[in-house]
């Protein structure tokens, strides 16, 4: 404060006798009265506040009292421009991808904006159209570290940083993102493409012709095909089950080739020659990675213990969720699992003839025949334009359509084409060719069937059932009769145990009179009768 309040015992130039007044500080003027004994200063009383504490009565009557001016004082609303509630997420690394030859982090930002316009939160939720999610893109350098004291960003790469360089001192740092590994894949490179100039049908057919030129099918559809599981590659968290690819042929048919345009233009695709089955394992745990197997042959072999290791990871892994489980090896009580689902490609002279593989993939039969372009190299850039579309299609188009349940397939085959024929609806391209070659495919599978020798055994159990010799349905029939029926010698008469037991898992007995098939066993008859569904028989 500037100013004092004194009392005055004697007239003066500035009060009277007995007058309290306020007097200036500046100048230190007012102490001379003080000094000569006129005046004294005169000490400031602060009021002190007492506080009532009301009673818990008359506290709620007041409370009540202040609820209603505060509702009276609120102005109404008056309608305006659309506002829209902005909700922002931190930009998030997701994808290792290409910026001029350097490898760096593709983010993304969340936006969520909702057009609120005086309208109630029931009407919002309703009403989906109202709330959209914008996606802006950028890219944040590999290997960068934020300072837990000043929050810097710096790069260290590989290291952990343990000094910041911004506050100069020793710091703990929290890891943005992970250094790139250029040597898994083959990385896209990134350019921001709006989703309006997505033309996916007219880059569906550029990749149709890419993959004319560089390896040669003995039949037109397997290139609509391969084009179409390679778009599917990109989208491969949408679907329940995928498809794999088998490239079986003699030396130099394009098998290799095949693989590296999957390589080349696929999701993620490692190609693992060199790779042991563990890093297999861990590459499609950690990363998602799609897996091209070449020389499948030696590495399914079920003679060895990686072969059938290799079998068991790779069988159930076209469905999504799907897991290969092993024993922790540092704990006995504790088993690890591991996610194996994905994309998967083989290549060999016999494809690796597994049952229950073969069961789940496409099988493309390679011919000896040169195709238009000697090496990849020579439509990088093509390469590179394509696999750009198919990045931003990634993750700037939404969910493909589901198919629909009087859409004619069934079984299995929903199982492994569902992807490519969803893919196709979901770009607008004509499928109607997918579904000619699955109906050919099931009818060749058919027709193959009856030539085997457990087609043969099921036909003849049907006829020596109908039989008209016989008065009842037998319980059994013997395999002598069987092999009579058929008239097979010996030699193949030794096989009826076999197919029955291992390849159709039917119960057999042996009598006196030698062994026979039950035909009362009620898993016997449920497992005989759609056999005869599954074959028409």
């Amino acid at each position: 404060m500037n100013t004092v309040k004194m009392e005055f015992f004697e007239d003066t130039d500035i009060a009277k006798m007995g007058e309290i007044v306020t007097v200036s500080t500046k100048g230190n003027h007012h102490l001379q009265y003080i000094k000569s004994g006129v005046a004294k200063i005169v000490p400031e009383i602060k009021e002190k506040k007492i506080e009532v504490i009301p009673d818990k009565k008359t506290a709620i009557k007041e409370n009540k009292k202040l609820a209603k001016l505060n509702k009276k004082s609120k102005p109404k609303k008056t309608e305006g421009p659309p506002k829209e509630n902005i909700k922002q997420i931190n930009a998030k690394p997701i994808e290792p991808v290409l910026v001029n030859n350097i490898p760096k982090w593709l983010t993304m930002i969340e936006k969520t904006t909702i057009e609120t316009t005086g309208r109630p939160m029931k009407e919002i939720l309703e009403r989906p159209n109202l709330i959209e999610i914008i996606k802006i893109f950028g890219t944040e350098e590999e290997g960068t570290w934020k300072c837990k004291k000043c929050d810097a960003e710096i790069i260290s790469n590989p290291k952990t940083p343990v000094w910041c360089t911004e506050c100069n001192r020793k710091s703990t740092f929290k890891e943005i993102t992970e250094t790139i590994d250029t040597t898994l894949w083959r990385l896209p490179i990134w350019k921001d493409i709006p989703v309006e100039n997505l033309d996916m049908q007219n880059t569906y057919l550029d990749l149709v012709n890419l993959i004319k030129d560089a390896v040669v099918f003995s039949d037109e559809i397997y290139y609509h095909i391969l084009a179409l599981w390679i778009i599917a590659s990109w989208k491969q968290e949408c679907w329940n089950s995928i498809s794999f690819l088998i490239f079986r042929g003699l030396i130099e048919s394009g098998k290799t080739r095949a693989l590296e345009i999957l390589r080349d233009l696929g999701y993620r695709m490692m190609h693992t020659a060199g790779t042991t089955f563990p890093a297999l394992v861990r590459a499609t745990h950690e990363y998602h990675a799609g897996v091209l197997l070449d020389e499948i042959d030696s590495k399914i072999d079920k003679r060895t213990e990686t072969g059938r290791a290799m079998i068991d990871f790779l069988k159930e892994s076209y469905k999504k969720g799907s897991y290969y489980r092993v024993a922790d090896l540092d704990n006995q009580k504790k088993i690890k699992s591991y996610n194996n689902y994905g994309f998967k490609a083989f290549a060999g002279e016999k494809g690796g003839y597994d049952d229950a593989i073969f069961s789940r993939s496409i099988d493309f039969q390679m011919e000896q025949d040169y195709p238009e372009i000697d090496d990849l190299k020579d439509v990088t850039d093509e390469i590179n334009r394509i696999k750009t579309i198919l990045l931003n299609y990634r993750y700037k188009t939404g969910h493909p359509p589901e198919l629909s349940d009087d859409l004619i397939l069934k079984g299995r085959d929903r199982e492994i084409f569902s992807c490519i024929i969803r893919t196709a609806m979901h770009i607008g391209i004509e499928y109607q060719n997918i579904i000619d070659f699955i109906s050919q495919r099931k009818q060749e599978k058919e027709e193959d069937y009856q030539n085997t020798d457990e087609y043969q055994l099921l036909k003849a159990i049907k006829e020596l059932e109908e039989s008209p010799t016989l008065f009842d349905a037998p319980d059994s029939i013997s395999y002598s009769d069987l092999a009579e029926h058929l008239g097979w010698d010996s030699d193949k008469r030794q096989k009826i145990g076999y197919i029955f037991k291992k390849k159709l898992q039917l119960k057999t007995k042996r009598g006196h009179v030698g062994s026979a098939i039950l035909l009362n066993d009620p898993k016997n008859i449920r497992k005989i009768k759609s056999y005869f569904r599954r074959f028409k028989i």
